[in-house]
């Protein structure tokens, strides 16, 4: 059961986690991206949200397996949005650190596609 809080929460709280992330206070962002997704109902934006915050808390702390368990539920609920394309970007970053290199090249081609761009040309 979740407990309900107001936009104005989530918001306060997201912004609380994204600031912890760039002050590069890992522990304390993947609290509040936890907590985020506990109040939230799985699949939705919000939860997708947080489930992000926690996959870029893993890959900056070199957890590849970890970041890979996060995003496989934040990319879930359908088709990502060109908004959305950075989850990609992760994944690809989350590969890597795997040693997926294939894989990661594939996920890096995501999102170039979904963001207009193609693999082939780098010199944009």
């Amino acid at each position: 059961m979740h407990e309900e809080i107001t936009r104005d929460e989530r918001r306060t709280l997201s912004v609380l986690a994204f600031l912890f992330f760039r002050m590069g206070l890992e522990d304390r962002a993947k609290r509040v991206y936890d907590a985020i997704a506990e109040l939230s109902e799985p699949g939705s934006s919000d939860y997708r949200f947080a489930k992000a915050g926690l996959a870029a808390v893993a890959v900056e702390s070199g957890q590849g397996a970890e970041a890979l368990a996060a995003l496989r539920e934040a990319m879930q609920g359908g088709p990502l949005s060109s908004k959305e394309a950075t989850l990609y970007l992760l994944k690809a970053q989350a590969l890597w650190q795997q040693g997926r290199k294939a894989e990661a090249e594939q996920a890096r081609n995501e999102f170039l596609y979904l963001t207009g761009r193609t693999g082939k040309d780098s010199t944009q």
